[in-house]
């Protein structure tokens, strides 16, 4: 039996519970990742809401802006992809 690796746009399970918190406790935090150019971004922003469309997890930060997770680097300090 092998294990499931999960996909990029997807969030693990452990980091899903870290974002989860943040999310009822409403405070800021530190959000690294690549945009479309291919910049790296930090923010400090209030993550409002975790989505999942068509097998990919989505972040909602600060007023609206929606970022994929395979976007996503580091959050709090807690690495999402592979380095």
């Amino acid at each position: 039996m092998s294990a499931i690796t999960p996909s990029p746009a997807t969030i693990a399970w452990n980091i899903q519970e870290l974002v989860r918190d943040a999310v009822s406790r409403g405070h800021h935090a530190e959000i690294v990742y690549q945009d479309p150019a291919g910049q790296i971004c930090v923010v400090h922003e209030v993550i409002r809401d975790v989505l999942s469309r068509a097998g990919k997890d989505f972040l909602v930060i600060g007023k609206g802006q929606v970022l994929s997770a395979d976007h996503i680097v580091m959050i709090d300090g807690q690495r999402l992809t592979k380095e």
